[in-house]
């Protein structure tokens, strides 16, 4: 008896024992399914926000805003012009101060226009997208690849803006997508690029030949700084004939002309003439009986058959 007791014990522990593992994998599949579904909560609602962001980045696009989007870059660039050539004139003169401010001044904006060249601003925007890719915050790298698409999207002067849009547009589709890893792929490329333009690589080497420069003045150098003015002149001039509007070509009215006459086939030389095409009228008889001798251009008709 005592037996099936003991028994009838170990059965009743073992049951219970089961039912508490099992309670605890149950309650572990819960929290698990709440964590997932409170993730994807999260995804969708990021989602949502990145496609607003571009919503309003694409309206943006199309705004009057979006075409002037480089007047500060331009006036930055007649300022450091106009700069350069004061400093070409000082150092004709050997004038020490007044080049040692102008340099001053002539370095702090070329400083300036690095800095806000296109291309160093879609690469600082990358940057804090690439950070945000690597952490997984997705929602802040999706707004800096539409800061920088928005910087890349830049009618006003296109020949100053890397050929990248659309790298960009495809790494935002990506994150909205939540797929990073193709995002930073696309990312990274686009930084590459960036780094190789050739109008942020002119305006760094501007502003070096600047930082040379107050050197040349501390040495009295002044052929040198002459050389060196005419140098930082030559790369801002290609500055800024990259960074005009191209003129649309207009087909020329002379051009049209001889295109009208080509089409138009030209008389034939051998028509004949109205007075050929002019049907002989027979001549009035003469007084007196005298035959009508026909007159220079026109046929005598034939004579009467005799009956």
């Amino acid at each position: 008896m005592r037996r099936w007791i003991t028994l009838g014990l170990a059965a009743l522990l073992i049951a219970a024992a089961s039912g508490c593992k099992k309670r605890a994998v149950e309650d572990e599949k819960a929290a698990q399914q709440s964590e997932l579904r409170a993730l994807t909560d999260a995804q969708t609602e990021q989602a949502k926000k990145l496609e607003q962001a571009h919503a309003d980045y694409v309206a943006w696009r199309n705004t009057e805003a979006a075409r002037s989007a480089e007047p500060e870059f331009k006036s930055d660039l007649a300022v450091a012009k106009r700069l350069t050539s004061q400093l070409s004139k000082q150092a004709s003169k050997q004038q020490d101060k007044d080049a040692v401010s102008t340099i001053a001044r002539l370095t702090g904006c070329l400083t300036a226009l690095t800095a806000g060249a296109p291309a160093s601003r879609i690469q600082q925007h990358l940057e804090r997208a690439e950070m945000g890719l690597t952490s997984g915050d997705l929602e802040a790298a999706g707004a800096e690849i539409l800061a920088a698409a928005g910087t890349a999207y830049n009618p006003s002067a296109p020949a100053l803006v890397p050929d990248v849009l659309t790298q960009l547009e495809g790494a935002a589709e990506a994150v909205r997508g939540g797929d990073a890893a193709k995002a930073q792929e696309l990312v990274s490329g686009v930084m590459d690029t960036t780094r190789a333009d050739v109008t942020a690589g002119d305006l760094a080497g501007a502003h070096a030949i600047a930082v040379e420069a107050a050197l040349s003045v501390e040495r009295n150098a002044w052929p040198i700084l002459i050389a060196q003015a005419t140098q930082i002149a030559a790369l801002l001039d290609g500055v800024e004939k990259r960074s005009a509007p191209e003129a649309k070509p207009e087909a020329p009215a002379a051009a049209e002309a001889e295109t009208k006459s080509e089409a138009e086939p030209a008389p034939s030389a051998t028509a004949p003439s109205p007075t050929e095409t002019k049907q002989a009228e027979p001549a009035a008889p003469a007084k007196g009986g005298e035959e009508a001798t026909p007159k220079s251009g026109e046929t005598q008709p034939p004579a009467a058959a005799p009956r």
